[in-house]
């Protein structure tokens, strides 16, 4: 629908509307027109009475605002807003709103004059005024500052918009929303790749014309994020530059957000499509590793196994928290003088940075609580800061490790919720099948059947995970790290589990440990 206002003034905060035409059209036809004028309940000024020819006789006795803008928003209702400098129209009509506590509905808005810009160049046009382009296009209504002539004008200056896009491959709504960004050719030649596209959640890739995958991605919506790709608000260069070569797009549809996002890992870390950055290389973290005997602390980028009395805790947030953590635990073990690690012989220390970093992390947060009651009682306050930070880092890490490390040691879990992709889906039971710490198979049973019954089923779809064992789920721990939180979520129900699943008490996955030694500080300082 096209619609164009008259006005006191510019702003619409303090002015208001005392004219409002609209034009309903429906495939280039016609279907409908709205015009009335509007009491702004103040004077016209002269110079706005001279440009519109709208003087206060003519208002006097209309409708004010409050009772046309019901009208209005009905007659608009479930309609595309299209106007010439919609910022100016759309804005007095939301003021308008807002002022009569009507809420404004989320029509989409389409505007001309930025259209315009994109369609007409300037050495085709002396400039983008409705008058300028109505004569340009051939309008069969000459713009006059009067609301309705105005609005039909603009219907034809779209008209002319429309076929201009459509010539270079623009046929969807979102060509004429994006703002004056213009899609590259190649993004307009390959749109039609998205046509059927499902809503849902799930994983998407882009095919060259050899069958290599060049893109994997994951939606909530299929539909609306593989559209995105061939639109001008895709920036991304890589990105940019596989859309010519691709073929097509393949979608997996998925139960939820966590299946889509689990297959996205394992494909991109199987196919290492060209466009993508992140996941190439699932295996690889910031760890810090302790060394089986009297080995010191190292930096590490993959796990390995602990049954030779390594110990690992990770993945880090960044490399750069490496040797600060090294610091914070040969202090809080070796004491403050200790600088280069243990010394030969002493053979209490691996079995306290074990405890420390696996169990029990007591003894380097009293270090740390001594430490801090010393700086903020001598005014260090951003030492101690740091300190806090250091400390936090430490414990994330060790608690991130420490659940990994209890998940990989299960090998077959059950676990269910109660869910529904969107409000207008049926509820179901998002039930997953965990192996060691790995996604086995995932059902999606319905709201009304008991996911206890599909646990047989589930151990056999699930077979081929069941040796994937290794530590800490090295090789997909983001993996197994989207698992645990989808376990953490609210409603989330334990059907069956194989083994042991448990944490230490006073282990470092006791994050309130941290507060609690910082409240022992805190007395301590009082």
């Amino acid at each position: 629908m096209v619609v164009d206002l008259e006005t006191t003034g510019t702003s619409a905060d303090s002015d208001a509307i005392t004219e409002i035409g609209a034009v309903r059209v429906l495939g280039g036809e016609v279907t409908g027109e709205f015009q009335t004028f509007v009491d702004p309940q103040r004077p016209i000024p002269a110079y706005i009475a001279r440009l519109t020819g709208i003087n206060d006789r003519m208002v006097a006795g209309a409708p004010t605002i409050s009772a046309v803008l019901p009208m209005f928003l009905e007659f608009a209702r479930g309609t595309v807003l299209v106007a010439h400098n919609a910022k100016f129209d759309i804005g007095f009509l939301r003021a308008a709103a807002a002022r009569t506590d009507y809420a404004w509905p989320k029509h989409t808005v389409v505007d001309t004059l930025t259209l315009a810009r994109r369609t007409f160049p300037r050495g085709e046009v002396q400039n983008h005024r409705l008058g300028t382009l109505a004569a340009h296009v051939g309008a069969t209504v000459v713009p006059n500052h009067r609301a309705l002539s105005d609005a039909r004008a603009t219907v034809d200056v779209l008209h002319e918009i429309i076929a201009r896009l459509g010539g270079i491959g623009g046929t969807h709504l979102y060509d004429l929303t994006r703002s004056g960004k213009q899609a590259t050719p190649a993004q307009l030649r390959k749109r039609h790749l998205a046509d059927g596209i499902p809503p849902g959640p799930g994983v998407y890739t882009f095919i060259g014309a050899d069958g290599a995958v060049l893109y994997v991605g994951k939606s909530m919506n299929l539909r609306s994020r593989v559209r995105s790709y061939f639109s001008p608000s895709e920036t991304r260069r890589k990105v940019l530059d596989i859309i010519p070569l691709t073929e097509r797009v393949d979608v997996i549809e998925c139960a939820s957000d966590t299946e889509a996002s689990i297959r996205e890992l394992r494909m991109i870390a199987e196919q290492r499509p060209p466009a993508n950055r992140q996941g190439l290389r699932p295996s690889a973290g910031h760890w810090l590793r302790l060394g089986a005997g009297a080995a010191g602390l190292r930096a590490a980028r993959t796990t390995k196994p602990e049954d030779d009395g390594t110990v690992q805790i990770g993945p880090l947030r960044s490399h750069h928290h490496v040797e600060p953590m090294r610091s914070l635990l040969y202090r809080s073990i070796l004491g403050p003088d200790a600088q280069f690690g243990p010394t030969r012989g002493d053979d209490s220390f691996h079995q306290r940075m074990r405890r420390a970093m696996t169990t029990d992390p007591s003894e380097v947060l009293d270090d740390v609580a001594h430490r801090l009651r010393a700086l903020t009682t001598s005014g260090r306050f951003e030492d101690a800061a740091q300190l806090r930070e250091r400390t936090e880092a430490f414990l994330e890490a060790a608690a991130r490790a420490q659940r990994l490390r209890e998940i990989a040691e299960v090998p077959f879990i059950v676990a269910t919720r109660r869910h529904r992709v969107s409000e207008s889906s049926p509820w179901i039971w998002e039930t997953l099948a965990i192996r060691h710490g790995r996604l086995g198979a995932v059902l999606a049973l319905p709201s009304h059947g008991d996911p206890v019954a599909s646990v047989e089923h589930l151990r056999r779809i699930s077979a081929d995970e069941a040796d994937k064992h290794a530590p800490l789920c090295f090789g997909y721990w983001g993996e197994a790290e989207l698992i645990l939180h989808w376990l953490q979520q609210d409603g989330v129900r334990i059907v069956h589990v194989d083994g042991d699943w448990s944490s230490p008490a006073t282990g470092a996955f006791d994050l309130g440990a941290l507060s609690r030694a910082f409240a022992r500080t805190a007395a301590a300082t009082d």
